[in-house]
């Protein structure tokens, strides 16, 4: 069982899982445990097999675009009393995920007390037992969800003149776009002041090890390009099998047809559409952090597996 305790900045939580890993070991001789950092377990977490993995941090761990590794790596999130304020929006964050969020008891955390520790892992187990079966939308269900299409467009700015024309022609025909500038928190924390069909990001800058998030929330990629016909490497979206299409530069010049643009970009909305409805998430090796085996851990009475 993997437990992340946060606190406010890391401090008070790490010395809260020293003391439970340690108490843990003494007054059960048949149970494991073992405390190290959240990130070291996020970025390992097939090193870590014993029966109680206690994970401390701060709780600004948990935000939009980290919630899909804290929830598939974590059975539980403890919080500490010092932001126990916070639990709304982390339990708000991991709500499509079967994790239980629940705060520490003030004079537990005060007294650090491992034995008195155990009667609320206790509890968060039978809690975890009762959502046996369930199954995340998120994880598990169609990509696109009840989600608007998310686009990601390189080779031009959303201020283009042409680009605008041709999108006014597609509200003209009632697909709705939004135009923003890529970041990759929005793309997770996103309240739309409007309604919309598809959401276009501009100006996409990550590193690689952001692919594996941006890749789970991005439906397709659009590429102007002064040769689009050329060939080229595979890209990380093409791994993803994320459609993509490449349109020609010469449909941004001042005297290209917007109604060519327009169609060319209704069609592949339409491709995207189709894939995304199919789709419930592709992984590739490379860019994810490879999951723990799945393996049956006991409690005293109780039993699931990690």
């Amino acid at each position: 069982m993997n437990i992340f305790v946060c606190c406010a900045g890391g401090g008070s939580s790490s010395l809260f899982c020293q003391r439970m890993a340690t108490g843990f070991q003494q007054h059960d001789p048949n149970l494991s445990a073992s405390f190290t950092d959240a990130q070291a377990m996020l970025t390992r977490p097939t090193d870590f097999r014993a029966d109680l993995n206690f994970a401390y941090g701060g709780e600004g761990a948990i935000r939009p675009d980290t919630a899909f590794e804290m929830g598939t790596v974590f059975d539980a999130v403890l919080v500490a009393p010092q932001v126990r304020y916070r639990t709304p929006f982390l339990k708000q964050m991991l709500h499509d995920y079967p994790i239980v969020v629940a705060d520490i008891p003030g004079r537990l955390f005060g007294m650090m007390d491992a034995v008195k520790g155990a009667d609320l892992l206790r509890g968060v187990l039978i809690t975890l037992d009762l959502m046996h079966g369930y199954q995340s939308g998120f994880a598990f269900g169609s990509k696109r969800g009840d989600k608007g299409l998310e686009l990601l467009v390189y080779g031009t700015a959303s201020q283009s003149k042409k680009l605008q024309q041709a999108l006014t022609l597609l509200k003209n025909r009632g697909i709705m776009p939004l135009c923003e500038r890529f970041d990759i928190d929005a793309l997770y924390d996103f309240h739309p002041q409007r309604d919309f069909d598809v959401r276009m990001l501009f100006g996409a800058v990550f590193k690689n090890d952001a692919i594996a998030k941006v890749a789970r929330r991005v439906d397709g990629v659009v590429l102007f390009e002064q040769n689009p016909h050329a060939r080229r490497q595979p890209q990380w979206y093409d791994d993803y099998r994320i459609p993509s299409r490449r349109l020609a530069m010469d449909l941004l010049n001042d005297k290209a047809d917007p109604h060519v643009l327009a169609d060319q970009l209704l069609d592949f909305l339409l491709e995207v559409d189709l894939v995304a409805e199919a789709t419930s998430g592709v992984s590739v090796a490379r860019f994810e952090t490879p999951p723990p085996p799945r393996v049956r851990k006991h409690f005293g009475i109780f039993s699931w597996y990690a």
